[in-house]
């Protein structure tokens, strides 16, 4: 009794394990479709929640709102320019222990596992996955048995009678590609009828049938599975746009990344810019201390160290934000404290003709290969909307048969009924399913103008990424000249610094630091240039882990 009961709870339920099946199901068809073009498809689990943990059903949730005398407010002390000076060097710096150090690699192998952007692509593939295994089921042979139990009562000639009746019908329904639907279906009844207290009597029997439905002209053919070849199509749409989402995910952690590296080697120039101007600052009091310069010059180096060290400290709390806004990129524990290492991605400029670029461009981007594609559709849109046009016409065949009375799995063959008809109609108004052509023929004219539009604007955005490596590349060389000049200029005051102004001996200082700044953020540009010219070019490849690809030879 106990296990008939949970199985009926199974079947109205619907299980875990149905849902189980599914997720079977989900998995296979997306491995299929990225397999398909080269891909990898994503591993998606709905997790549980951990979040919110209060009662659904609670009418008046709390609130936690302190009142102004609850508050505590405790006033700092003041400090003076030096002191604040020390405390902000104690703070600087301590990153470099005790912290998880990331690579590029690192972060995107986390992030290709915790970032929202990245779960949220893969719940659209896993619904696209879903809308097509709905399909499918739609399409594949439908089950349904119904039971009923009916007990009636009546009084007659002051005889209170009463009957009980079940009735079972079964039926097997299939969609056929057509446009038609052939049924099974097997009723089974049984009555039994008490008569007063004493006499009683009951029938048995059972009706098979099987039926056919299949149009003629409106709604046959390809029309009739529109939605499952949209389906079907939209699910390697739905590959394309996450393997183009993956390659866009790199570029764009990529530039966090590096952007993270140029923040970090500028910590490192301006640390160095500090030491040289206390270096300076002391060398001044010590001159002003003897006799041999001015008060002013003692003074003006001091600030300027000082405000040197200001200005690391706002630099290292950019820096800081720069690293926890990242961590939430990439889904990291934002409690847990990371540093990245300063390293760069390693990609070395393409020799390629601007040409050909564009025409492989053209054959390898997924995202245009969709929108052409969608061209497919928006035609055979119009073509489902000319099929409306067309009259109603339906054949249908019948067939049924009886088993014995009271032997209700018994039949003869000499009892078999059949039935076949043909239904023409003919709609003398088709002006609604005229207008409903002419705006898929609308339709059809702005998805190629679109498309036309796409194909122009990736062989722009490849010519551009081109001479953006070139650009970037020029701009690196004349900063590493920068670099080489302003290390020129601060050796030459630092060889007789007494004949030199305080002035210029900071201005030289500042000077190498900024050329320094430049020249590192150059670097990044080239390298993110690379792998934008990738990206654009449909080149970007990108592995299961979502690490980088090296281009080869």
């Amino acid at each position: 009794m106990k296990r008939g009961f949970l199985f009926l709870l199974c079947i109205l339920g619907g299980c875990d394990s149905g849902l189980q099946q599914i997720d079977r199901n989900v998995d296979r068809l997306m491995e299929e479709r990225s397999l398909s073009i080269g891909s990898h498809a994503p591993g998606v689990s709905l997790q549980k929640d951990s979040v919110f943990t209060e009662s659904i059903e609670d009418t008046n949730p709390s609130t936690i709102n302190p009142s102004n005398d609850e508050l505590v407010f405790v006033s700092a002390k003041e400090l003076n320019a030096r002191e604040i000076a020390n405390t902000l060097q104690e703070a600087d710096g301590f990153l470099s222990e005790n912290n998880t150090l990331l690579t590029l690699d690192d972060a995107l192998s986390w992030g290709s596992l915790h970032a929202k952007e990245f779960e949220f692509a893969q719940y659209d593939y896993l619904s696209t996955t879903l809308s097509l295994l709905s399909e499918l089921h739609v399409w594949g042979p439908r089950f349904s048995n119904k039971i009923s139990n009916t007990l009636d009562g009546y009084s007659t000639g002051g005889l209170y009678e009463t009957s009980f009746d079940v009735v079972n019908d079964y039926q097997v329904s299939q969609n056929l590609y057509n446009g038609g639907t052939v049924s099974a279906s097997a009723l089974t009844s049984f009555a039994k009828s008490v008569h007063g207290a004493s006499t009683s009597s009951s029938t048995s029997d059972t009706a098979l049938g099987l039926d056919f439905e299949i149009p003629l002209l409106s709604g046959s053919g390809a029309v009739a599975r529109e939605s499952l070849i949209q389906a079907k199509r939209n699910l390697v749409y739905g590959a394309r746009t996450y393997e183009r989402f993956r390659r866009e995910f790199y570029r764009e952690i990529a530039g966090d990344y590096l952007s993270l590296v140029v923040q970090k080697q500028s910590l490192h120039n301006a640390q160095m810019g500090v030491e040289s101007l206390q270096h300076l600052a002391n060398r001044q009091a010590a001159l002003y201390g003897s006799g041999r310069t001015r008060l002013y010059d003692s003074v003006d180096a001091e600030n300027q160290a000082l405000a040197a060290v200001a200005s690391l400290s706002q630099s290292w709390e950019r820096y800081r934000l720069a690293l926890d806004r990242f961590k939430i990129r990439i889904g990291w524990p934002i409690e847990s404290d990371i540093d990245i290492v300063p390293a760069m991605i390693g990609v070395v400029p393409p020799e390629v003709n601007v040409s050909d670029a564009v025409v492989q461009a053209l054959l390898f981007r997924l995202d245009l290969q969709n929108e052409y594609n969608q061209l497919g559709d928006a035609k055979r849109g119009v073509a489902n909307a000319v099929n409306s046009l067309l009259p109603d016409a339906t054949f249908t065949v019948g067939i049924g048969t009886d088993s014995d009375p009271n032997k209700p799995l018994r039949f003869s063959g000499d009892d078999i009924d059949f039935v076949a008809g043909l239904t023409f109609s003919v709609p003398l108004d088709k002006e609604t399913e005229r207008i409903a052509v002419r705006q898929r023929q609308i339709s059809l004219e702005k998805a190629k103008r679109n498309y036309r539009e796409s194909r122009d604007g990736v062989a722009v955005s490849v010519r551009s990424a081109l001479r953006s490596i070139e650009v970037f590349q020029f701009t690196l060389e004349l900063q590493e000249r920068n670099v080489e000049i302003a290390k020129l200029g601060l050796d030459s005051i630092n060889a007789d610094p007494d004949r030199v102004s305080v002035l210029d001996q900071t201005r030289a200082i500042s000077d190498l630091q900024s050329a320094k700044d430049s020249r590192d953020s150059a670097k990044r540009d080239v390298e993110l240039s690379i792998i934008d010219y990738l990206l654009q070019a449909g080149q970007l490849r990108i592995n299961q882990d979502g690490t980088l690809v090296l281009p080869t030879e």
